[in-house]
C-alpha cells in the first residue's frame, strides 16, 4: 500500500516547504469506513471502532505523529453508502519521502480503450431535466457526471506516470490499498490548511485547445458566471468554519492551460476558527461545492435523482494530513478507480440555465482525452 503524490508546479506541502514529488510507502495502519462501519487496521490488528468519527480516529494518529494519506467520498457526509464504496479511507504512515526525480513508467504494451457506460443520449436526458430544475429555481447550477469502464492495467502505478506525462497537473496522485487503487489527474485544490489559514481554488469554465477557445474563455458570460457561483458557494461553506469576516476571495477567473483543455480558476481564503478540527471542517464542507452544485443541499437532492451511480472518490477529497494539523486535499477529478474485477473513469459537467446540452455532453468527452493517450500508450 503506497501513495505517490505528484505536482508539475510543486503544490504538495509538507511543513512550509513545497516539493514536486512525495511518497510514503510502509503503511502502518489504515482507517476506513464502509457500509459495516468505522474500522482500524494498525500493525496487523483489525479493530471495529465504535463512538467515534473516522476523522477524529485520524486526528488521534495525527497527533501521535503519523502522517494520513487517502480520500473522502463524495458520500462522505451520508449515511448509507454502497458495498462497493467506502466513506473514507486513510493509509497511515510513520514517515514521507521526498523525491528528487520522478520515475519513469516502464514501456509495458497495455493498451486500453474507455469504454461508456452511460450513453450520451442518457447523459444529455439528465442535462436537460437539470435545466428544468434551474428554470423552476429550485438550483442556479449543477454539477452531473458519467462513468466509463476500461480493461484494469497489470501496473496501475505505471499507469498514473503515463497520465501524468499526457497532462501534467497541480495534484495528481496515485494510492494504493488492499482492495483498489486511485489515480488521479486532479488540477484543483479543494483544501488546504497551513497553520490557521484554510484555501481553495475552485474550477469552473472549461474550453479546447485552440486560438478561438483561449480568446474567449475569460470573455464567456455562461464560463464566468459558472465560475462565480461556485466562488461564492465556497466562500459560503469556509464561512461555516472561518472567523466572521475572515473569507476573501483573493483570484477571479485565471486561465490555467493544460495539454488538451483550458480551464478557469478561482482562490478563496479565510482564517479558522480556534475551535477547528479537522472533524468540524470537513464535515462542514464536504463534498467540494464546485462538484455539486448551488443550492448545495437540493443540487445534493437533484444528483441522486439524475444520476444511476455513486461516485466514491471521484468528486470527493483526495490528499494528505500532517502530524502538525497542515493538510492538503484536491477535488477528485479526473480520476479512476481500480480493482482487480473492474476499473472506472468517470467526467462530468456544470450545468446552468443557458447550458447547451451537446457541448456539455461534448465536455465529459473532452475531459477523457489525456487518459485516453495514457491508455494508449506504449
Amino acid at each position: 500500500m503506497t501513495a505517490h503524490l505528484k505536482s508539475r508546479n510543486s503544490s504538495w506541502k509538507l511543513g512550509k516547504t513545497q516539493y514536486s514529488n512525495i511518497t510514503f510507502s510502509n503503511p502502518v495502519g489504515c482507517v476506513y469506513e464502509n457500509d459495516e462501519g468505522l474500522f482500524l487496521l494498525f500493525r496487523g490488528k483489525k479493530t471495529k471502532i465504535k463512538k467515534t468519527s473516522c476523522m477524529k480516529l485520524i486526528d488521534k494518529y495525527l497527533k501521535k505523529g503519523f502522517y494520513a494519506c487517502g480520500y473522502m467520498s463524495f458520500e462522505f457526509t451520508e449515511k448509507k453508502i454502497n458495498k462497493s464504496n467506502y466513506k473514507a479511507i486513510f493509509n497511515l504512515y510513520e514517515r514521507s519521502e521526498i523525491a528528487t526525480r520522478s520515475a519513469r513508467c516502464k514501456n509495458i504494451n497495455n493498451e486500453s480503450t474507455l469504454q461508456k457506460i452511460q450513453a450520451d443520449k442518457i447523459f444529455l436526458q439528465g442535462v436537460t431535466k437539470a435545466k428544468k430544475y434551474i428554470q423552476n429555481g429550485d438550483i442556479y447550477q449543477i454539477n452531473l457526471t458519467r462513468e466509463f469502464s476500461f480493461k484494469p492495467p497489470p501496473n496501475p502505478h505505471d499507469l498514473f506516470l503515463k497520465y501524468y506525462n499526457e497532462q501534467p497537473v497541480d495534484y495528481g496522485s496515485y494510492i494504493k490499498f488492499d482492495d483498489h487503487s486511485v489515480i488521479s489527474g486532479s488540477m484543483e485544490l479543494f483544501l488546504e490548511k497551513t497553520g490557521n489559514t484554510v484555501r481553495t481554488k475552485p474550477i469552473k469554465g472549461t474550453s479546447k485547445i485552440d486560438s478561438q477557445s483561449k480568446k474567449q474563455i475569460q470573455h464567456d458570460e455562461k464560463e464566468l458566471a459558472e465560475n462565480l457561483m461556485i466562488v461564492d458557494l465556497m466562500r459560503n461553506d469556509l464561512s461555516r468554519v472561518c472567523k466572521t469576516g475572515s473569507v476573501i476571495s483573493k483570484k477571479l477567473f485565471k486561465k490555467k492551460k493544460y495539454a488538451t483543455l483550458y480551464q478557469l480558476e478561482s482562490e478563496v481564503e479565510g482564517k479558522l476558527k480556534s475551535n477547528a478540527t479537522i472533524n468540524n471542517i470537513f464535515g462542514k464542507v464536504m463534498p467540494p461545492g464546485s462538484v455539486t452544485g448551488a443550492p448545495k443541499s437540493r443540487a445534493l437532492e437533484i444528483i441522486k435523482e439524475i444520476e444511476s451511480h455513486q461516485r466514491g472518490p471521484y468528486c470527493g477529497a483526495i490528499g494528505m494530513l500532517e502530524p502538525n494539523g497542515n493538510f492538503c486535499f484536491s477535488v477528485g477529478i479526473r480520476i479512476c478507480k481500480i480493482t482487480k474485477k473492474d476499473s472506472k473513469f468517470y467526467t462530468g459537467a456544470g450545468i446552468v440555465w443557458d447550458s447547451i446540452p451537446k457541448k456539455e455532453n461534448e465536455e465529459t468527452i473532452l475531459k477523457t482525452e489525456a487518459f485516453r493517450l495514457a491508455l494508449k500508450r506504449k
